[in-house]
This record gives C-alpha cells, sequence and structure tokens, in this order.
C-alpha cells in the first residue's frame, strides 16, 4: 500500500513538472512577438517573426534572443 502510494505521488509530480516546461499557447506567442516586432522593429523581419512564434509556442520562458540584427530566437534550456 505504501508503495503504491510512493508511486501515485511521484507520478503526479513527475507530471506536473512536464506539463509546467510547456510552450505558450498560439495567442500567448502572438502577444509576445507583436510585443517584440514594436520594441525591435528595425531588427525584427517576417523570418526573425515566425522564428519568435515558434521558438515561443515550443520553449516558453525558455526561449531566448540573440542579440543580432535581424534577431534570431532559440531555446535555451
Amino acid at each position: 500500500m505504501r508503495r503504491a502510494f510512493q508511486t501515485f505521488v511521484l507520478t503526479s509530480f513527475l507530471g506536473l513538472a512536464l506539463a509546467a516546461c510547456g510552450g505558450y499557447s498560439e495567442d500567448e506567442a502572438t502577444t509576445k512577438c507583436d510585443l517584440e516586432r514594436t520594441a525591435k522593429a528595425a531588427c525584427m523581419n517576417d523570418a526573425a517573426y515566425q522564428q519568435c512564434l515558434s521558438c515561443f509556442q515550443e520553449c516558453g520562458d525558455t526561449c531566448a534572443i540573440a542579440e543580432s540584427c535581424p534577431l534570431q530566437y532559440i531555446c535555451a534550456e
């Protein structure tokens, strides 16, 4: 009985931890990238904007912005 409870607690914890690692929703990524485009318009071309969307949807808060022009977005783990 105790072993089953420990297994349940462990799997619940892992499930919550992995869920927290996900990326942004499409709307959240669009909002974030729209703000980025406004703030850094000189370096945000269409390709950089698409890369921004993909990065934030895939990586969420771990999406990193490389200091370049045009901007580059990468998942930093």
